[in-house]
Order: structure tokens, then C-alpha cells, then sequence
């Protein structure tokens, strides 16, 4: 099989079809912008046998589809079309090179619910002879987990290390990373992203399946305010890691109604944890409000906390 992908912003939509369908080569069309070869390269190195190629400018239909078809020529095998990604001319273009040839569809679902109730969906169609297209049978389909924090983290950034931070704020991100790890199935913490000097650090990351926490934790006082929500957006914006990833703000002490109000307007879940003690545990209340919380976002696993 060969697969047939339309490098763009967001990575995941064509990393998860290629783990699951499995092909044995995948092309990966790009523009000449930067933002999409990168896209590329990266989906490149984290799904093995690719050829990556560029349209040109990804707005004009025509030569699109001609770039398309000069790169496919005319395979032996059976070709499987991804019109996720991309522009929408890249989408069309690729929809009507697939019409015309007869290939596979498949289509990731990245609209409707989000958070805990958010699938990883997979739908594919065929064009039968009379060219009619038709929903195959056993789709749409939900994926299974698939990737790795390590996958999500390469598929939208250069390169990452780690490099805790030795300040009062580790011990908190320590304990509610003891709290978190029954209950999910990965968790990396302090990871700062290549090339930014160690400016920007995540705190934690936590992934249930395919789908990805952002956490970033403060003891309190100032840097639980405004500087903590611009740095969260900063590091979980859709241009860094992605629209996947949810966004988790937990502080110590309370935080104040406008910079909640701020969070809730960035899609930042502000978690509270009044009762922990610098080097201690969380208590049974903090942990159980943090599950809470978390629970209705991401699809963690529940106990008797």
C-alpha cells in the first residue's frame, strides 16, 4: 500500500491514519513554506519508507493535482489517499485525483467533541465504477493508542531534552506528577524545547491514549497569574504543539477571578490544590479534586481516590 499524505499545521492527523494503515511507502506532499516542509520532515522521521515532495504554492487546484500526479505516476500498488492536512486546494486536489484513479479515502476526524469524550476517529471511503463514493465497511473506526509522548513531542518541535528546574515549584510538579502517573498511561516532565535557550520549559505532560495534557504548575504568588497563562498558550499554542493537547494551569493557592477568567478564555483548566505542603504528598482531598478535574477532560483511568 501507499499512502498519500498533505503535509500541514497539525501533524497528528496524518501520524496516526499512517501507524494504523500501516503502508509500505508514504508520499508526503508539502508547500515550499517553511512551516510545511518542516511538517514534513518531521512526519517523515517518525513514520519510516517516505518520500516527501513539494506542490509549489498550495492554493492553486490545477497544478496541484498535475504535482500530485507526476509524483504517483502510476503505481502497482494499491493507494490510499489522507485528505486531512494540507489547505482545502490541497484536500480538493488530492479528492480529485482519487475520484479520477479510483483510490481509497480516509479522513481523520479533528471537529466534534472535545477533551474526555474526544475520539480518535477514522473514516474511509471507495469510489466504486460507477464513481459514486461509498463509506467501507467497519469505518468509521477508533483508533487505538498510537502514539508516544516522544511521537507527539518530535511530530510538532525540532528536538527536545530535559532540564529540571531547581526551585521551589519542582516539588509540587513532583507530587502531582506521583498523583497523575496510576492514572495515565505516560508522563514526562521538564522538557525544554531545542532551540530556545531554555526559555520555555513544560512542566509535565501526561498522555491517555492519543490524547495529550499540557500541565504547567506554580506554587503561587505572581507567577500564578498572568505570566503563567501567557506561558502555557505560549508552549500549547496550535503553531507549537499542537490543537490536541489540552491545557492544565494547578497552583498552590488560589488564583485570582480575572486571571481565571483570562484562563477559561484560552481554554486553560485551572486546577487549585490548597492543601499541599511544600515536599509532601498530595493530600487525599488535592488528589481526588485533581483527578476530578483532569477526568473531565482527559480519559484518565479512575480508582477509589
Amino acid at each position: 500500500m501507499i499512502l498519500l499524505c498533505l503535509a500541514g499545521e497539525q501533524p497528528i492527523p496524518n501520524l496516526l491514519p499512517a501507524r494504523h494503515l500501516q503502508p509500505a511507502q508514504t508520499l508526503i506532499a508539502h508547500t515550499e513554506l517553511d512551516a510545511s516542509k518542516k511538517s514534513a520532515r518531521r512526519l517523515a522521521n517518525l513514520m519510516g519508507h517516505s518520500r516527501l515532495f513539494s506542490i509549489g504554492e498550495g492554493y492553486q487546484i490545477p497544478r496541484i493535482l498535475e504535482a500530485l500526479r507526476c509524483e504517483l505516476g502510476e503505481p502497482q500498488d494499491e493507494v490510499v489517499v489522507n485528505i486531512t492536512g494540507g489547505t482545502k486546494p490541497m484536500a480538493l486536489a488530492a479528492f480529485e485525483l482519487a475520484r479520477q484513479r479510483r483510490y481509497s479515502l480516509v479522513y481523520y476526524q479533528t471537529e466534534g467533541p472535545r477533551g474526555r469524550d474526544q475520539k480518535s476517529m477514522l473514516y474511509r471511503y471507495r469510489f466504486d465504477e460507477q464513481g459514486d463514493l461509498h463509506l467501507e465497511r467497519n469505518y468509521p473506526c477508533e483508533l487505538p493508542a498510537l502514539i508516544t509522548l516522544d511521537d507527539y513531542l518530535r511530530a510538532h518541535l525540532d528536538g527536545y531534552h530535559y532540564k529540571p528546574q531547581p526551585t521551589a515549584g519542582k516539588a509540587l510538579e513532583d507530587a502531582v506528577a506521583q498523583a497523575l502517573k496510576p492514572h495515565v498511561d505516560e508522563i514526562k516532565q521538564s522538557v525544554v524545547p531545542d532551540g530556545v535557550k531554555d526559555q520555555v520549559e513544560i512542566d509535565l505532560l501526561a498522555r491517555c491514549g492519543n490524547q495529550v495534557g499540557i500541565f504547567e504548575i506554580k506554587t503561587g504568588g505572581e507567577g500564578s497569574g498572568k505570566k503563567a497563562v501567557d506561558q502555557l498558550t505560549t508552549i500549547a499554542a496550535r503553531e507549537y504543539l499542537g490543537t490536541y493537547a489540552a491545557r492544565f494551569m494547578v497552583t498552590q493557592s488560589s488564583m485570582e477571578d480575572r486571571y481565571k477568567a483570562l484562563a477559561s478564555a484560552l481554554r486553560v483548566t485551572v486546577i487549585e490544590l490548597k492543601e499541599y505542603r511544600p515536599g509532601k504528598p498530595l493530600s487525599q482531598n488535592d488528589t481526588r479534586h485533581l483527578l476530578d478535574i483532569v477526568s473531565s477532560i482527559l480519559p484518565i483511568r479512575r480508582s477509589n481516590v
